[in-house]
This record gives structure tokens, C-alpha cells and sequence, in this order.
């Protein structure tokens, strides 16, 4: 094909037929600009299609990792329902005067089932990708674009309110416990005790020993006002907690939908 465009070229020049040689020359120059546009289209339409393949991809792991969270959260819901509970009947019985044969032990096992949040952590890897890459953006409904919002502000809420209570817990209920409440007997006579566990960490320790080594400062506990306001605070917190939670929950459900509906 090179060499015939060639051949006719030549021949008009030697020909001297100038006019149509410059109205060949512009014809190859618009044939090369044509195969080139050619040629950027169909990479373009490529990397299109390699583009919305890695999306699907993705949308598939940030799908699982979706499910996934949503069994973390039950979990994690579950803890928080578990500790507003507890919260809540600790500010009740200690202020009602509640008949108790031994107090100290009630105090022990009580607040033993309380104190920080132990929750599992969500992952977040393919949400960052989405939010991240704005490659994906076109290959994205509207609808799956603002559940990935409201879901990753959802998760920052619950964050928030988790950092709230972590405040609240190191700053206010911590030293309130460590100076009125053997945290330590706490331990020895409660957990040990009402759990009937050993392990290797227990196992040989002091732990283990079912010794009493301090007495709880029980008029700071029971009929105690700033006690009472400190675990009311405690159930706010944890009720902010429980509410991001369950929206969080819930803008994951909508995410998994708008999802479902393209793949």
C-alpha cells in the first residue's frame, strides 16, 4: 500500500502536474490524520472498557467488604446494646437502695461487665479506592456516587462518636474508678469467679489467687449523685454510639442495593 501511494506521488511529479500532486499530498495528510484519530479512538475505547472492567471488579470487593462490615457492626451493636444495658441497671439498683448480701462482690461483678469498648474493626481499603480514584466516577450510577458518601460519612460519624466515649472513658470514669474501686479485686473476685475461666495468663498469678486486696469505697457508689450524673453521661455517649451505628447500618444496606442493581 506504501509503495503504491509512492508509485503515484512520483509519477506526478515527474509528470508535472503540480496541482494534482498538492491536492494528493493534502488527500495522504487527511488519510494519516484519519488513521490516527482512528487509532486514539479505538485505545480510548479500550481504556474505557479496561477502565469499567476494574470498576466492576472493584465494586465486587467493595460489595464483600460491605457484607463483611455488616456482620462486624451486629457484633458491634450488640456490645454497645449490651453495655447501655448494663449502664443503665448499675445507675438503678445503686440508687434504690437495693437489699444486697455482700455489696463489694455486687460492685466487682457490676462493673466488671462495664468499663472501654471492645469492638471490631471495619474495613474501609476498597471504599478509600473509590473515593480515591476519580477514574471510576463516570462508570458509577448517581445513586451507588452518594450512598458511597453518605456511607463514608456515616463511618466517620460512628468514629467520632467512638473517640467521644473513648474521651469520656479515660478522662472522666477511669479515674473515678481508679481512685474509688479496686480494679484489681475486680479481676480476682469478680471475673475470675463468675467466669470460671483459667488460662495461661491467670494461671499462676496473682489474678488467680481469689485474695481480697482492697475494699471498694462504697458511698461513692451506691445513693452517690456524682456517680450517678458520671453513668449518665456513660449512657449518653453510648446512646450517640448506638445511633451512628444503626445508621451506619442501614447506608450500608442502601450502598449493597444500589450496587446489586448494576452487576
Amino acid at each position: 500500500m506504501i509503495k503504491f501511494f509512492r508509485h503515484i506521488r512520483q509519477r506526478l511529479l515527474t509528470e508535472n502536474k503540480f496541482s494534482k500532486y498538492l491536492l494528493y499530498a493534502i488527500g495522504e495528510i487527511v488519510l494519516v490524520v484519519i488513521g490516527i484519530l482512528i487509532a486514539i479512538q479505538v485505545n480510548n475505547l479500550n481504556d474505557r472498557r479496561n477502565i469499567a472492567t476494574n470498576a466492576k471488579n472493584n465494586l465486587n470487593t467493595l460489595r464483600a467488604e460491605l457484607i463483611s462490615n455488616t456482620e462486624k457492626l451486629k457484633f458491634n451493636i450488640d456490645v454497645v446494646n449490651a453495655q447501655i444495658r448494663n449502664s443503665l441497671d448499675l445507675i438503678d439498683s445503686l440508687n434504690n437502695n437495693v437489699d444486697l448480701d455482700d455489696k463489694d462482690l455486687y460492685l466487682l461483678d457490676k462493673i466488671g461487665q462495664l468499663g472501654p469498648l471492645r469492638l471490631k474493626s471495619l474495613t474501609t481499603t476498597s471504599l478509600g479506592d473509590f473515593i480515591n480514584s476519580g477514574s471510576y466516577s463516570a462508570f458509577l450510577t448517581g445513586k451507588i456516587k452518594n450512598h458511597l458518601l453518605v456511607y463514608n460519612s456515616e463511618i466517620q460519624n460512628v468514629d467520632f462518636t467512638l473517640d467521644r466515649f473513648e474521651e469520656y472513658w479515660k478522662e472522666i470514669e477511669l479515674p473515678y474508678l481508679t481512685k474509688h474501686f479496686s480494679i484489681l479485686d475486680m479481676y480476682t473476685q469478680g471475673l475470675s469467679n463468675s467466669r470460671g475461666q483459667t488460662n495461661r495468663l491467670t494461671e499462676n498469678s496473682i489474678l488467680k489467687s481469689n485474695k481480697k486486696y482492697f475494699t471498694n469505697d462504697l458511698d461513692a457508689f451506691f445513693n452517690n449523685r456524682e456517680f450517678a450524673s458520671m453513668y449518665t453521661a456513660r449512657f449518653a455517649e453510648l446512646r450517640a454510639v448506638f445511633y451512628a451505628m444503626d445508621s451506619l447500618d442501614n447506608s450500608i444496606d442502601d450502598l449493597i442495593k444500589s450496587i446489586n442493581t448494576i452487576l
